[in-house]
């Protein structure tokens, strides 16, 4: 049985990085695979950079900056769309809000083709002039469901999310605590039009605590609303079974795996990621044989140097 390589990071804009990592080593092709995503989101946002795309090229301390610096968990699928790596994307999902399943031509491209500020267009007419702009990349896009039905491909990418089996509900998100100066302090409590009040809201506020002086993010202020999207562990291994089935069923042999934890950002639960991450891995272990990856061990073996570093 052919060898699998698995690479498991803690947040989803690190699959930029390992999808340009694989290709460099030949362990995908660098053009027209096709991105199974599964996922509670699509992740579809579209992104603005500070430097372009195209600086980053076929260097891997480039393309960690690119990462880190330049994407968010949400907008790192379409930049690697627009570098060729995928013209078919489907999306699994779990919850109704998102996705109607109908599939949808997608084009993307640049602003004067600079490959710094990316443009989407859904359901566009590509026409014959398209296929000689090197700028412009195309993508069928479908939303799918476990029972579904995929047309056969010969090169996929299979990137699971975790939150995708278990997700707390969104007022867990983006929370964090920032330690800020006292002159900082007084100034966002006293200034009406500080960027941070009409941006975020409620989403920010301060708070001072022995001596020392803080911004919050997100904070929770109210008794939230309970969310259908948090679920049972035993619900999370039916979710499982069913996942392996959909791939057994469609005969999905994909070329790499990548999986995202999502506990970090507080997608995937804290009580339950080292449950769903354990129990997925067994069952995908009895379709295909893992080569299991941690991306923290390829920085290492690459001479990589960290941010904080």
């Amino acid at each position: 049985m052919k060898t699998i390589p698995l690479f498991i990071f803690e947040e989803h804009h690190e699959a930029f990085f390992v999808w340009n990592y694989s290709v460099l080593n030949n362990l995908i092709s660098s053009s027209n695979n096709t991105l199974l995503h599964v996922d509670e989101h699509s992740d579809m946002a579209v992104p603005k950079f500070n430097y372009s795309i195209h600086s980053i090229q076929d260097k891997l301390p480039k393309i960690y900056e690119f990462t880190y610096n330049e994407l968010t968990i949400a907008n790192f699928i379409v930049p690697a769309i627009y570098q060729g790596l995928f013209n078919q994307l489907y999306w699994l999902y779990q919850s109704t809000n998102e996705g109607k399943g109908s599939q949808k031509p997608i084009l993307i491209h640049s602003y004067n083709g600079e490959g710094q500020v990316l443009m989407l267009d859904i359901n566009c007419d590509l026409g014959p002039l398209a296929f000689f702009n090197s700028d412009l990349k195309s993508v069928l896009f479908k939303s799918i469901k476990p029972q579904d039905t995929l047309p056969p491909s010969q090169s996929v990418v299979l990137d699971i999310d975790l939150d995708y089996f278990s997700c707390n509900p969104h007022y867990y998100h983006y929370q964090g605590k920032l330690e800020v100066t006292k002159d900082q302090y007084d100034s966002f409590n006293r200034e009406p039009y500080n960027f941070l009040r009409f941006s975020l809201g409620s989403g920010i506020k301060s708070q001072a605590e022995k001596g020392k002086y803080y911004l919050l993010f997100n904070p929770l202020t109210t008794e939230a609303i309970p969310s259908k999207l948090k679920v049972t562990n035993q619900q999370i291994m039916s979710r499982i079974d069913q996942f392996i089935e959909f791939l057994s069923k469609n005969e999905i042999k994909p070329q790499l795996i990548d999986i995202c934890r999502s506990r970090l950002s507080g997608f995937t639960p804290e009580d339950q990621w080292q449950f769903i991450e354990n129990n997925l891995i067994d069952k995908l272990s009895t379709l295909y044989n893992l080569e299991i990856n941690y991306l923290k061990d390829i920085f290492v073996q690459e001479r990589i140097e960290l941010l904080a570093q």
